[in-house]
């Protein structure tokens, strides 16, 4: 049997804090986790966890926004433009603006070619010019949109004019 040089009423077991440790561990898990979402959509950290969190949680705002707002123009922006000279043809609109017009110019070029007279194949060959310039068109409005809809630097600018 030993003697213990410290008295058994000092002894104390140890019990690991479940209070402040564990809550500044959640605490830098939770900002490492706010710097991983801002690192992902291309925005720089202010090194303060306060001021990440507001621009984190407004620029998810914005996103849902711009997302509904996206999607609303995803429905005007894939109307087919040429769906009238489709619905001339007797043919069948899928809504995959590249597949009408493929399918669209091949069936006037079919009708161009069986024309029984210059009168008929004037008419077909004006729908094929009307409907290559509504694609053409449409095709323009989309690449323009996309261009000017880059979500990271709208982002960025936004933030810079909150001043977070």
């Amino acid at each position: 049997m030993s003697i213990s040089p410290i008295p058994s009423y000092m002894m104390s077991v140890y019990v690991p804090s479940t209070g402040a440790t564990e809550k500044t561990e959640q605490n830098d898990y939770e900002y490492q986790q706010i710097l991983q979402e801002l690192a992902a959509l291309g925005i720089a950290s202010s090194g303060n966890k306060a001021t990440d969190k507001l621009r984190l949680d407004a620029v998810k705002n914005i996103l849902e926004t711009m997302q509904a707002q996206s999607a609303s123009s995803l429905k005007e922006r894939d109307s087919i433009p040429f769906d009238d000279v489709m619905n001339t043809l007797n043919l069948t609109i899928t809504g995959d603006l590249d597949e009408d017009y493929n399918t669209t110019i091949d069936e006037l070029d079919y009708e161009i070619y069986l024309a029984s007279n210059d009168e008929e194949e004037a008419y077909y060959q004006a729908l094929k010019d009307q409907v290559e310039s509504e694609y053409n068109s449409a095709k323009e409005n989309r690449i323009s949109y996309s261009a000017g809809y880059n979500q990271t630097s709208i982002l960025s600018q936004y933030i810079a004019l909150m001043g977070l």
